[in-house]
């Protein structure tokens, strides 16, 4: 049988140990130096973290201010073409009307025209039938004469030589007279019938020629109308395709907008979570923005007419009235988390969150003493006052948000007795 191979326990000796305890202290020593660096990483990581935040909301406010102006020319685009659409309807509308007058009057015409008709082909008939009658007279005529002669009688003279005596003569006389008396006025009255029909007939051409002619006139006039009125609507259709495509437009920029603010609202939420480990106090209350001497509001939050534009709009903040540079103050203690300059609308800003979902901004000043991530006090000066962007004059236009909602800056200053002259 084999033996089993013997485990002896290896043995220590003093160098090894001695080994083993400068190893354990090498690495306590490391651990000890690498432990403030991780620290300063995970303080590097959240600075720059906030740093990035602080980009990514620029960035996304200067994205929603792109689409904002991108919706507003839309919007003004849509307007004007909706102008468009209305005065194409209503041109089209007028054509088709005045179309529809003509359709009247060549209708009209038409039954002249018809009437006129009729009444020619009665006077055809008329003037056939007088001609019928003129014609057969001549022949009753001429067959009495013929019959005169087979009876020997040559003329009216043969009748008046064969009297016997002068009274007969005289008798012979009478009847030869009344017989061409008779033929005379029969041939006259048939031709002055005649003459009569011709006569109605002739104007009744005439008169039927002149409508055929006033209708060709319509007619080309209706064409032309048609023609009008198939290119106003044309255009109509085209105006109309034209508003689909840019509400669709606008409606994508609407959209575009919402996911921008959502997105927005998101990275400020972020960014408020850090910016309430920052170390500050928002102090007792709130502090009026100006010297107390300030308090006249040229225009109160809410909807009124935009001293610029003229138009309605929903003032979202409180306009006080203050001399050029003067002082503006944090109502409380809090971070900026904007300090930015917009030329169409706020001119020169602050925005400061006081923590709590809770922030203010101050706009339209004529420069600014803050910068963006600073801490300031409550009181702490944050800029002048100024005319600067969408402005009439020089004022503080402050605004205040609670969870995002803009709210009536007045209910922070219950105690101060504002000015209204502007009604």
């Amino acid at each position: 049988m084999k033996e089993k191979p013997s485990h002896k326990k290896k043995k220590f000796s003093r160098a090894d140990w001695r080994r083993i305890f400068v190893a354990g202290l090498a690495l306590l020593m490391v651990v000890a130096m690498v432990l403030p660096l991780l620290g300063d990483l995970a303080g590097f990581a959240r600075a720059a973290t906030q740093s990035e935040l602080k980009n990514q909301i620029s960035g996304l406010k200067g994205d929603a201010a792109d689409a904002s102006a991108r919706r507003k020319d839309l919007q003004a685009q849509l307007k004007a073409i909706e102008s468009d659409k209305a005065q194409a309807l209503q041109r089209k509308e007028l054509l088709a009307q005045e179309l529809y007058a003509i359709d009247e009057q060549v209708a009209n015409t038409q039954s002249q025209i018809d009437l006129y008709n009729s009444l020619i082909t009665q006077q055809e008939a008329a003037l056939a039938e007088a001609q019928a009658k003129e014609t057969a007279a001549y022949e009753r005529f001429c067959q009495r004469a013929r019959s005169m002669e087979e009876a020997g009688e040559i003329s009216y003279w043969s009748v008046l030589f064969s009297a016997n005596d002068f009274s007969d003569l005289l008798d012979r006389l009478a009847m030869v007279d009344l017989i061409m008396e008779y033929d005379n006025s029969v041939v006259e009255n048939l031709a002055q019938a005649r003459g009569e029909v011709e006569t109605t007939l002739a104007e009744l051409n005439e008169t039927k020629a002149g409508l055929d002619e006033q209708k060709a006139i319509l007619d080309t006039q209706r064409a032309d109308q048609a023609a009008k009125v198939v290119e106003a609507q044309t255009l109509f259709d085209e105006l109309k395709t034209q508003a689909d495509k840019a509400e669709a437009l606008v409606a994508a920029e609407e959209a575009e907008e919402k996911r921008i603010a959502a997105q927005l609202a998101k990275k400020e939420k972020e960014l408020e979570a850090m910016i309430a480990a920052a170390n500050f106090t928002t102090g007792s209350g709130y502090y009026y923005p100006l010297p107390s001497s300030n308090t006249t509001v040229t225009s109160k939050f809410g909807w009124r007419t935009h001293p610029i534009t003229r138009k309605p709009n929903n003032h979202t903040g409180l306009d006080i009235a203050a001399p050029k540079n003067t002082e503006i103050y944090a109502v409380q203690g809090g971070v900026v988390i904007t300090s930015s300059y917009a030329p169409s609308s706020y001119g020169n800003y602050v925005v400061v969150s006081h923590g709590n979902g809770k922030t203010t901004l101050y706009a339209h000043m004529t420069s600014r003493a803050v910068s963006e991530g600073q801490v300031v006090s409550q009181g702490q000066v944050l800029g002048y006052v100024g005319t600067t962007g969408s402005s009439s004059g020089n004022h503080l236009h402050i605004e205040l948000k609670i969870n995002g909602v803009r709210q009536d800056p007045r209910t922070m200053f219950p105690g101060v007795n504002f000015s209204y002259p502007y009604g």
